[in-house]
């Protein structure tokens, strides 16, 4: 299988730095890092059970938008979409909802990973029909994970739920599953999203291909409303624009955060100064 490695931060072998592992905390949120971690599973297993036919493509940004896709496989089969999950415990998918059930009474999580990975395949088949791709099965949401701490009750979810002890007879079926698809088209779509062309068409003075794209970006919004009303464009004079609230390049909430770790690292210092003192 080859796999296409978009990820963030990452060294060339493929590592992050403790440093950049901060960073990408930071930007991306504490999930970020464990998360990198299940998706290496997770890639490891499936790439034992595909052959050369099939192109894996790790946390790509979508052309101009702001939308990081996990793992995006492509092959003879088809198209999907995969978000790779951390989290343990026992949950419950009915439809669109997930959450945890305690004492009987259904409480929703604070991210809902079917609704998130449902809007990841829905963007990825959004921009591939804006450039003229067609495939009849679309494109397959799936929500997977490598932690056989994750227990999962489902009743006919939105997305297809792939749990630890089932990642490597998915990945076996999609290889004996019958092409929809040539070769040569896989690496057509593979090489649209590495490294996209500009539109055919003439993209409007009045948007920019960046604008074009956030119809993506607000298709992927969980608070969104299903049919926006249309909204007139305007540029903000430069002595109107609201001042940057960055200070040193990064947010309050950033600057908080490495704060509360600095006085972690103080701590354990001092503890570990007085440690010597009073026992050596």
């Amino acid at each position: 299988m080859r796999i296409i490695d978009k990820t963030p931060l990452t060294n060339e072998d493929g590592s992050i730095s403790f440093i950049n592992r901060i960073k990408g905390t930071l930007q991306y949120g504490f999930s970020w890092y464990p998360d990198l971690q299940a998706q290496q599973k997770a890639i490891d297993i499936i790439d034992k059970q595909l052959g050369k036919k099939f192109t894996l493509i790790r946390n790509h940004v979508l052309e101009n938008s702001k939308i990081i896709v996990p793992i995006t496989l492509i092959g003879p089969p088809g198209i999907q979409v995969i978000f790779v999950t951390h989290v343990q415990g026992s949950y419950r998918a009915k439809n669109d909802a997930w959450g945890t059930v305690s004492g009987g009474n259904f409480k929703d999580a604070s991210i809902n990973l079917l609704k998130r990975a449902h809007q990841l395949g829905k963007v990825v088949e959004i921009y591939l029909k804006k450039k003229s791709f067609e495939f009849p099965k679309g494109v397959e949401p799936i929500l997977l994970s490598v932690n056989p701490a994750l227990h999962i009750s489902s009743v006919r979810p939105i997305v297809r739920i792939v749990l630890s002890d089932a990642v490597e007879r998915f990945a076996s079926s999609l290889a004996q599953e019958p092409p929809v698809m040539s070769v040569e088209a896989v690496h057509e779509i593979t090489e649209e999203i590495i490294n996209p062309r500009p539109p055919k068409a003439k993209v409007p003075e009045s948007q920019s291909p960046e604008e074009n794209m956030g119809e993506i970006d607000f298709a992927f919004d969980e608070s969104a409303p299903a049919k926006p009303a249309p909204q007139i464009r305007r540029k903000v004079p430069v002595s109107a624009q609201k001042p940057s609230s960055d200070y040193l390049g990064m947010t309050p909430k950033q600057l908080v955060v490495i704060g509360v770790m600095g006085l972690i690292v103080i701590c354990l210092l001092v503890l570990f100064i007085l440690g010597i003192l009073f026992f050596a």
